[in-house]
């Protein structure tokens, strides 16, 4: 917040984005409009000939009203006539006295099938749209004509969107008449399907199907395998010798799966999480696959492939965390990106030779691509298909105990995600993918609760978007770290709406939580979804194959050398000096070992073929007091600055006791992680105050350590100060690589509808 006396600068932004700023949330200052016109939202156009479809158009063809548009129409009408398709209508809900809104989608006799309509109050924008905005919803009403209260004039309302209350989700109305549903799974023989987990455990079952019988199902069941010579493959099973029994009305597939024999190459980013392997003596044991559903998914498959990647583009792009994910992935190629932190572009601009990266404030660079003297490295609208964005969530971390959380508004860099819009509604790109931390929902804007949520879903409704939104745990795609993130993902009405993306792996820390909101009728949480099919992976699966060393100990409180020392310099662990202000470390190094896991084999894969030396393995230099405390924690899982007291280090003096009253009130233990547990939330600043001390080595997490941990690959460099404190901040800030990974392939998903609905 900005002090007395210091001049606050404007968040600049587009006009539909002030529109909605002053009218829905009544603020009119901290920002500057750039450009003049806002933009105006198209109708749907509604394909296909379904009845939802020929109900939606009859409505819209009467719609006049615009969202800037106020009305004093009386929304009831007689019926002159009897209703018919297309109508909406006031009606007594059956069984009740309640109201309802219902539209007719057909009608026999005096009974009339209709969907529910709801109005803003009745969605997670009460308060911030007027009632006349509507929403059709997926809940099918059945009443008698009698059951009409009156009409509804379409001329008095606004119909734009459906609402999808479960995910939850404002869909296009192409998407919602299309009326696509998923055909009944049909399984045959030889078809490997996932089960819920058994006896307790975490995972899904892999079974082929080797008899479908009236009765029963014979299956053989394939069993996880840690490890096949030495090397952790997460995704490697083992097929029972033996047959198993299945009452047919006790088997309930999830979905189908793919087994494929092992190959001795690099793991895929691109690989799907139920793609399976079995060795070439396992694949004895099992029946020929259904060869229908095998050509399917082989031609599914070649279509992702074959897809054109989406020109992207990420603001505030810090390393580019999600943006490389996207890329990976296949949904994108990224072609420009901007940051104002020189060493986060020039880290981007590493790993993303091909695009633009500029580093400038995203505001005055929006001012520039809506002047006519645009430069070239800026955008100009159809030059984009998908804006990612992470703005800056100091002012809503919860780590940070200064932030506001009854006012958004109070701290100017809350307001940053305006220009983001701004952004979009200058491009209008096919897809907008918004991340945050948990708290940038918590936060009320305008005097409404979430307003931040609301704020982006008001704009995004009005500039013709759809969009999805919720929690997700990073760890829970395929990192072994503990991050919570707020994710929106928007498309063009037109087009199909991604998923948040299900997760794919177990995970050992905290899950997300459903995404809750309310509205007239009280509060509502999303559904949280479940049974990962893929093992947790953990802090030596990720790390361990990197070269050992420890920090020498300075001895400046304590006098040695000590005995545990001595005992780890024998066994040949490299003991380095530790200079304040320097890194400590090789700036490249080889590996200390082969990949040992499919994820260790995935990070050092660069044009196909296996790194053999790694880059950036340091860690910053620090004090002799901070070597002297870290290293002196004992040598076991989650041990912290108390075992100083104990027999067998017996160094209390390291920290005087108001120190570590203070650190213990601050929740700083100088904790060491667990080989087998994860990664604790990484932050911008590695301090040994922090949950940062290595497993199994005497110092704090190296630079690639960090980056193994979000996901990010060996080849990544990230540009940096000195003493590497640079590279920790654009670590910490970013988002994990798998998660974008993820997210990239919900689109894809996506695109594929539509092409099927073409």
């Amino acid at each position: 917040m900005a002090h007395a006396g210091e001049r606050r600068t404007l968040i600049k932004t587009t006009a539909s984005i002030g529109q909605v700023l002053s009218r829905d949330f009544g603020l009119r200052n901290g920002y500057q409009v750039v450009g003049t016109t806002a933009s105006a939202c198209a109708k749907a156009t509604i394909q296909g000939g379904s009845e939802r479809a020929a109900a939606v158009k009859r409505f819209l063809e009467r719609q006049t009203l615009t969202d800037t548009q106020a009305t004093d129409r009386d929304p009831s009408v007689h019926l002159e006539e009897a209703p018919g398709l297309g109508d909406l209508v006031l009606a007594t809900k059956p069984g009740t006295t309640q109201r309802i809104r219902v539209l007719i989608v057909s009608r026999v006799g005096r009974h009339i099938q209709g969907v529910l309509v709801v109005t803003s109050s009745e969605t997670i924008l009460r308060g911030v749209m007027d009632d006349n905005e509507v929403f059709v919803t997926s809940q099918q009403v059945t009443i008698g004509v009698d059951a009409i209260v009156s009409k509804i004039d379409a001329r008095a309302v606004m119909l734009r969107r459906a609402w999808v209350p479960e995910l939850p989700a404002f869909t296009g109305l192409t998407e919602w008449a299309a009326e696509i549903r998923d055909d009944e799974v049909q399984y045959h023989d030889g078809d490997f399907v996932l089960l819920g987990p058994r006896n307790g455990a975490r995972l899904m079952d892999v079974v082929q199907i080797h008899r479908l019988r009236n009765l029963d199902v014979v299956v053989r069941r394939l069993h996880r395998q840690a490890s096949t010579s030495g090397f952790k493959h997460d995704r490697l099973l083992v097929p029972d010798r033996e047959f198993l029994r299945i009452d047919r009305q006790d088997f309930k597939p999830i979905a189908k799966c793919s087994v494929s024999t092992l190959i001795d190459s690099p793991s895929s980013w691109m690989s799907e999480a139920t793609d399976f392997f079995v060795t070439e003596e396992g694949a004895r044991l099992l029946r020929p696959h259904c060869e229908a559903c095998t050509s399917v998914k082989r031609q599914e498959r070649r279509r992702r492939r074959a897809m054109e990647p989406l020109r992207g583009m990420e603001i505030m792009c810090g390393a580019g965390g999600l943006t490389l994910g996207l890329d990976l992935s296949g949904a994108c190629e990224t072609t420009f990106a901007m940051d104002a932190d020189a060493h986060a572009v020039e880290t981007f601009r590493r790993h993303h030779p091909q695009a633009k990266v500029s580093c400038v404030d995203a505001g005055d660079a929006l001012q520039q691509a809506m002047s006519p003297n645009a430069e070239n490295a800026l955008p100009r609208p159809g030059d984009v298909d998908v804006i990612a964005a992470g703005p800056p969530c100091q002012g809503f971390s919860r780590k940070n105990q200064t932030a506001a959380r009854d006012a958004a508004e109070k701290d100017p860099r809350n307001l940053l995600v305006c220009t983001v819009l701004g952004w979009v509604e200058h491009l209008q790109p096919k897809y907008f993918i918004l991340e945050n931390v948990e708290g940038f929902t918590a936060s009320k804007l305008g005097g409404h609760d979430q307003g931040m949520v609301k704020l982006v879903l008001a704009v995004l409704l009005k500039i013709g978007y759809a969009a999805t939104w919720g929690f997700v745990q990073s760890g829970a795609y395929g990192c072994a770290q503990s991050r919570g993130r707020f994710i929106l993902l928007a498309a063009r009405q037109e087009l199909t709406l991604p998923k948040l993306p299900q997760p794919t792996h177990d995970f050992q820390g905290r899950s997300s939580s459903g995404f809750w909101w309310s509205d007239a009728s009280g509060q509502h949480t999303s559904r949280v979804p479940s049974m990962p099919i893929l093992p947790a992976l953990s802090v030596a699966d990720t790390i361990d194959d990197l070269a050992v060393f420890d920090w020498r100990d300075p001895h400046q409180t304590y006098e040695g050398p000590d005995a545990i020392e001595l005992e780890r310099e024998r066994a040949g662990i490299a003991q380095l000096e530790v200079a304040s202000g320097t890194p400590t470390g090789s700036a490249s190094t080889p590996y200390a070992t082969p990949p040992n896991t499919s994820y260790q084999q995935r990070m050092r894969a660069f044009g196909g073929k296996i790194m053999t030396r790694t880059r950036q393995h340091q860690t910053s230099g620090y004090s002799a007091i901070m070597v002297e405390r870290v290293v002196n924690v004992a040598l076991e899982p989650g041990a912290t600055y108390d075992s100083w007291s104990l027999p067998s280090v017996n160094k209390p003096a390291l920290l005087s006791l108001d120190q570590t009253e203070r650190w213990r009130n601050e929740h700083f233990k100088f904790e060491r992680l667990d080989s087998d547990g994860y990664f604790k939330i990484l932050t911008t600043k590695v301090r040994g105050e922090g949950s940062m001390l290595h497993p199994t080595q005497r110092r704090l997490l190296t630079v690639r350590e960090c980056a193994r941990a979000q996901g990010f690959p060996d080849w990544v460099d990230f540009a940096c100060d000195t003493n590497v404190q640079e590279a920790y901040k654009q670590i910490g800030n970013a988002v994990p690589v798998p998660l974008g990974v993820a997210i990239g392939r919900s689109i894809v998903t996506a695109r594929m509808k539509d092409d099927d609905r073409a």
